[in-house]
């Protein structure tokens, strides 16, 4: 098969030696060492200072080593040496922001775990730490995710705080060691249409998960219809004071968020008087704090409600309100304690088992979420996702010692934390100072939190997330995408979150695999410059195992049919594998004894080394036009040519 004077593109290797007295000049080394002869005790001394050198190199080189993969992995060096007043101001305000916003909203996400409402604060203010020294991206407010809730949800059903935290730190663990394996390059496998279609069905998800505490009834399940069938179950008990409050809840939150995009004065701010800047300032700042301004006048009214009703909130019995609150919440910060890794009644290996597929997804929808977030709000600058995971992972690590669950990089609150005027990871840090300072001095207020007010917010948040534009685009752009898509946004809605996610990222590689099953292929007759016909096929693409049916058809079917050389033009191959070489050497066996020849040219190094690895076969590698051209004149001689001439004229006439 191999063609002797085929070279590589760095040209023949020479291994000769000249020997001149003491001198030789080595050619084989790379870089044409001069080697000299020296005697004994030159060398002895020679050799003594080389390993002095080697060792404070090897001891130099190591130290640098350590101090790159150090500033590399606590990503806080990079930048905080050069931090400045001017970040200081746009953290502390960015970081407040959010840490107002967090707090409403971790304690409904707990409600959609389904536990109590101060694991949501236990989970929104140790990442935050965390994330700041590991984190590559200003707009993450590490803590609770809708999307994340859910799933958690779906896995530990009912079974309550200790079995969410156990998740947390599986999945925090699970993340840090994908991020040494190298692993974060699997988002890039989960294209944008999945994402949309999920993100879509987690969002009215999250919104049916909602309904029973907007009004006032009891309901659960996993996926979309047992959601629906439990809540119209109870659909008799209906509180007409929560359903009232939770949708004039909705509405306000709604006009807030459309409000704050009003606008006084020109739109380039430059020409804004000072004036019309303090006025939008405003109302930028009452779209912001729209959810805490909204939980905050709710909580006024079941205040003033219980004071009438002369309850004593010590008492484990609800206030007699049409409001359902949230009730007592413990005071103070959590303690330091590891997860439960057993109980009674289980052990670990049962309890792994028990969660099942959760333990995977989670950890890789939790940095999708995180990802998405980073690319929205990148400014053009790469995203590490190895270095992202690390730092979701040892969030989750560190939250789960605080009996937090498991978070991500909200999208919503990652929007409002980039408007807000957030510089550095360091605004994660007054977020979570925030939340620690509510934990501390405000848990007797939060008692009067009616839990409607707080299904509002998500509700209102995860409209945003419905994604019906991408649609158009997608229909628009490439309607085999729309398919992947509706796919994937039906599997999650009907049947458990989890699977439906699998099911999208399987439909999007089967699709993949579709594609790459079937390469685009150029087919042309040419002629050489000595009159040599051949056929010249030109793939578009890399060649492996499961496009190698439909080639071999392909170049077959053109090539027996016609009886002349065959040429594969490989510009456009970049990579192959056995599976490859070892069909096109079945080719080149049918076409030899046909009197035909397979002919590859234009290969890369890489991609011809495969080839190479075949004997006994009858494939030419060429590594230029001017060695087909060479081949082609070998085998086909003037008589050859003349024939070929004659059988061309033969057919052209009995057109």
């Amino acid at each position: 098969m191999d063609n002797p004077k085929y070279e590589h593109d760095n040209g023949s290797q020479q291994n000769s030696t000249i020997n001149n007295g003491n001198l030789q000049l080595n050619y084989g080394t790379g870089n044409n060492d001069v080697i000299l002869a020296v005697d004994d005790a030159e060398l002895s001394k020679i050799t003594s200072n080389q390993n002095k050198i080697f060792i404070q190199h090897t001891k130099g080189t190591f130290l640098k080593n350590l101090t790159n993969f150090t500033k590399r992995k606590l990503f806080i060096l990079q930048w905080i040496f050069i931090y400045s007043s001017e970040d200081f101001l746009g953290d502390l305000l960015a970081g407040i922001t959010i840490g107002l916003t967090v707090i409403p909203q971790s304690m409904a996400l707990a409600s959609i775990v389904g536990i109590p409402a101060q694991y949501g604060l236990y989970s929104s203010f140790v990442g935050t730490f965390i994330y700041l020294l590991f984190g590559t991206s200003k707009v993450v407010p590490m803590g609770p995710t809708a999307i994340v809730a859910l799933l958690i949800n779906n896995t530990i059903g009912t079974r309550g705080p200790a079995y969410a935290t156990l998740l947390c730190f599986l999945t925090g663990v699970i993340q840090t060691l994908m991020s040494f394996a190298g692993l974060g390059i699997i988002v890039n496998f989960i294209s944008v249409p999945v994402c949309s279609g999920f993100t879509s069905a987690a969002a009215i998800l999250v919104i049916t998960s909602q309904l029973k505490d907007l009004i006032g009834v009891k309901g659960g399940g996993g996926n979309l219809l047992k959601m629906c069938r439990t809540v119209l179950e109870h659909i008799s008990n209906i509180s007409i004071g929560d359903t009232i409050m939770g949708f004039a809840c909705i509405g306000t939150v709604m006009l807030l968020k459309a409000f704050s995009t009003t606008r006084i004065g020109p739109k380039e701010e430059e020409l804004q008087t000072a004036w019309q800047k303090n006025v939008n300032k405003l109302i930028w700042a009452i779209g912001a704090f729209r959810n805490s301004f909204v939980v905050i006048v709710c909580s006024i009214i079941c205040y003033c409600c219980v004071h009438k009703t002369n309850h004593d909130i010590t008492s484990d019995w609800a206030p007699p309100i049409p409001f359902k609150v949230i009730g007592k919440i413990p005071y103070g910060l959590p303690h330091f304690k590891w997860p439960e890794f057993s109980n009674s009644n289980e052990s670990f290996l049962d309890i792994i088992l028990f969660m099942g597929s959760g333990i995977i997804v989670i950890p890789l929808i939790s940095l999708l979420e995180n990802i998405s977030l980073c690319r929205t709000f990148a400014e053009g600058k790469p995203i590490d996702t190895d270095q992202e995971l690390l730092a979701i992972g040892m969030a989750n690590i560190g939250n789960s010692f605080f009996q937090g669950f498991a978070g991500s990089g909200a999208i919503a609150r990652g929007a409002l934390n980039y408007s807000s005027g957030v510089r550095t990871p360091l605004g994660g840090l007054y977020t979570g100072l925030t939340v620690m300072a509510a934990l501390l001095f405000l848990t007797p207020y939060f008692y009067y939190i009616p839990k409607t007010s707080l299904a509002a917010v998500i509700i209102a948040a995860s409209f945003m997330m419905v994604d019906v534009k991408m649609v158009k685009y997608v229909y628009n752009s490439k309607k085999k995408d729309l398919v992947l898509m509706l796919i994937t946004f039906f599997s999650c809605l009907f049947l458990p979150l989890e699977y439906g996610v699998l099911i999208g990222i399987v439909a999007n590689v089967g699709f993949i695999m579709c594609s790459a099953a079937k390469p685009k292929i150029s087919i042309q007759v040419q002629k050489n410059c000595d009159g040599i016909k051949y056929l010249l096929l030109t793939p578009d693409r890399y060649l492996i195992f499961p496009s190698m049916e439909y080639v071999r058809q392909t170049i077959t079917k053109h090539g027996l049919a016609l009886g002349i050389p065959v040429v594969i033009d490989g510009s456009s191959i970049f990579e192959a594998d056995f599976t490859t070489a070892n069909v096109f050497s079945m080719m080149s066996l049918d076409f030899s004894k046909k009197g035909q020849y397979l002919y590859l040219y234009n290969l890369k190094p890489s991609v011809a080394s495969v080839f190479k690895g075949i004997k006994n076969c009858n494939i030419y590698l060429c590594a230029n036009k001017d060695e087909l051209n060479e081949l082609l004149r070998n085998h086909f001689g003037p008589s050859q040519i003349q024939e070929q001439y004659q059988n061309e004229t033969i057919w052209t006439s009995k057109m």
